[in-house]
């Protein structure tokens, strides 16, 4: 599987909210960081992702455009994002994802907080 694709994979498993699927994506040492936090390791990006899926109903995420560098794939995408609450909220971003062996290694996440 190319990268695109296991990005694509990994976005489909968010929205499917399919917690092991999401995971299956990260190195056991995978580092995540966003805006407001730095993860290290597997076990604290599944404690984020809990939230994550629990905090919404619907998490749809579509790339947009994409750049891939050796190791490494930029994404900009489009999300939406619909609360427990029934709120929608649209967003955009970027992911630089850091792969080794198939698998997400580093993930930088680039987006406005308050849109989420």
């Amino acid at each position: 599987m190319n990268k695109l694709d296991t990005v694509k994979a990994y976005w489909a498993a968010e929205r499917a909210k399919a917690l092991d699927r999401i995971l299956d994506h990260f190195c056991e040492d995978a580092v995540f960081v966003g805006p407001t936090m730095r993860l290290q390791g597997r076990a604290n990006v599944a404690e984020f992702y809990r939230g994550m899926i629990g905090g919404f109903q619907a998490i749809e995420v579509t790339p947009v455009n994409s750049i891939e560098s050796g190791d490494s794939i930029a994404v900009e995408y489009e999300c939406r994002l619909v609360r427990n609450s029934g709120e929608v909220r649209q967003a955009r971003g970027f992911n630089l994802f850091v792969f080794k062996d198939g698998r997400f290694h580093r993930l930088h996440c680039y987006f406005n907080p308050a849109d989420f």
